[in-house]
């Protein structure tokens, strides 16, 4: 037996976790390492649950519920997770309840919590300890967990007219829409809060609360496209796609998740939010295009996973994916087999993971019209391994599996962020949005550049036997 072998697989895994670290999050990786064990060992001294939620964020609980006799017009309310287990009324979770999505939805440890319910009543744009308007309690289990892996949670009641006190202090700001920004310019979604996302998801959230974001008021007679971010994004990352849309006709949301979380939690929080979409418009008018960069891509599909288990809906009407890791990623294989401190998301994406093994099995829904978009511009200056877009193996975009699902397949010389910047990106998405649109016609597709390496005229419906034809951009 060569003796060698193994001390030089060591040193090779060695060597591509210390490439991954620093090319993946240069030192982000170092904080959140150090973090962890700061955590861990304030755990140790003095137990909260809050602290849980830190150090152990893979093992946090998705809890979805109603809010009934929620009042449009009202303002938002917030829902305070709160736990006895360790230190006396701990506030271990703040989430906002938007109009017009009048669900809850907590990630939280296992335990037992409090829910209370607030709202502004006396309108001082506050939510304060004597404005209680709903309460209730519930043992928050993994056993409780469906197949969505979703916790359902109680239905809350709430009564603005009979409010009544915490013997906890909570004093909290309100916006007057709290899921509506003007711009994706505005700090709230600084590109720093996307790293905070990866390596410490419950600061994320405990910045957003709340997960879905737009830029104005919510309107089923326009087409509702969903951006998800990749992983250390912010939904500012779309910002060139957004600013090229006809807001006349379309609204853009935005995922706005931790990405260091385990994916398919994401992807059942998506899944929840579409199919609330769904089933709330009364008018069968809305159509939802759901657009994923990078890893947001496999969130995507997870989402679609789950919705096509529930019965897929009809208002979902187009996906788009722009260099998504469909094959995973070895670097975090090497990560979650070597490094000292494991972020839970390279789990899922590691090349050969249970995740992705689970997604890619998946029958595809045949209903939906789905569009590959890879990039294959490697920007840098030592060029290692397979050809890539400086981020993702071209072998990774292109999963012969995935590439059988789709309409088309799309190929642009961008690196993988540059795409998000691309002129032509962006122009053959937008085009592709005019078929989506609620009162306009189908648009017809432009003649292919002849640059390109194929230009059907008419593309073929997704099926097995015919292919995805393969677009290239020059």
């Amino acid at each position: 037996m060569n003796r060698c072998a193994p001390r030089s697989f060591r040193a090779a895994a060695v060597l591509v976790l210390a490439a991954f670290i620093l090319t993946a999050s240069g030192c982000g990786y170092l904080s959140f390492y150090t973090r962890q064990t700061t955590w861990r060992k304030a755990f140790e001294n003095q137990p909260r649950m809050s602290l849980i939620q830190r150090f152990a964020p893979g093992d946090l609980l998705l809890i979805n519920g109603r809010i009934n006799n929620f009042e449009q017009g009202r303002g938002p309310l917030l829902l305070a997770a709160v736990s006895s287990q360790y230190r006396e009324n701990e506030i271990v979770a703040l989430t906002v309840i938007r109009d017009p999505f009048e669900g809850y939805n907590l990630f939280l440890a296992p335990g037992d919590y409090g829910f209370f319910v607030f709202a502004d009543v006396n309108g001082n744009s506050l939510f304060e300890r004597n404005e209680l308007v709903g309460q209730t309690s519930m043992l928050v289990t993994a056993a409780k967990g469906n197949a969505n892996n979703v916790t359902e949670g109680p239905a809350i009641s709430v009564d603005y007219r009979n409010t009544g006190k915490t013997v906890f202090r909570v004093r909290v700001k309100v916006r007057a829409a709290d899921y509506i920004y003007s711009s994706l310019d505005d700090e709230f979604f600084d590109p720093r809060y996307g790293n905070a996302g990866l390596y410490n998801p419950a600061g994320l959230m405990a910045h957003t609360q709340g997960f879905l974001f737009g830029l104005e008021d919510y309107d089923e007679r326009k087409t509702m496209v969903i951006f998800v971010h990749g992983i250390a994004g912010t939904p500012r990352d779309w910002k060139f796609f957004v600013e090229g849309m006809d807001r006349a006709r379309f609204q853009p949301f935005f995922l706005y998740y931790p990405s260091g979380m385990p994916l398919e939690k994401i992807g059942s929080l998506l899944a929840q939010f579409i199919d609330s979409v769904d089933k709330g418009t009364g008018t069968g008018r809305q159509n939802i295009v759901l657009a994923a960069h990078s890893m947001g891509g496999l969130v995507s599909l997870s989402a679609i996973e789950k919705l096509t288990a529930e019965g897929f809906p009809s208002s979902l009407r187009l996906y788009c994916s722009f260099s998504t890791p469909y094959g995973g990623d070895p670097a975090a294989r090497a990560g979650v087999e070597n490094a000292p401190a494991v972020v839970p998301v390279w789990r899922d994406i590691a090349a050969g993971s249970e995740f992705l093994r689970k997604v890619q099995a998946q029958r595809f829904p045949a209903s939906l019209p789905f569009h590959l978009f890879f990039s294959y511009n490697d920007p840098s200056s030592l060029k290692l391994g397979e050809s890539s877009d400086g981020s993702v193996t071209l072998s990774s975009q292109l999963v012969p599996v995935v590439q059988d699902w789709a309409i088309k397949v799309i190929g642009f010389n961008d690196s993988h962020t540059g795409i998000l910047n691309s002129e032509a990106a962006r122009a053959s998405f937008l085009r592709l949005l005019e078929n989506a649109a609620p009162t306009a016609a189908p648009a017809v597709e432009e003649p292919v550049s002849a640059g390109n390496t194929s230009a059907p005229a008419e593309e073929p419906v997704n099926s097995d036997d015919a292919p995805a034809p393969l677009e290239v951009n020059p």
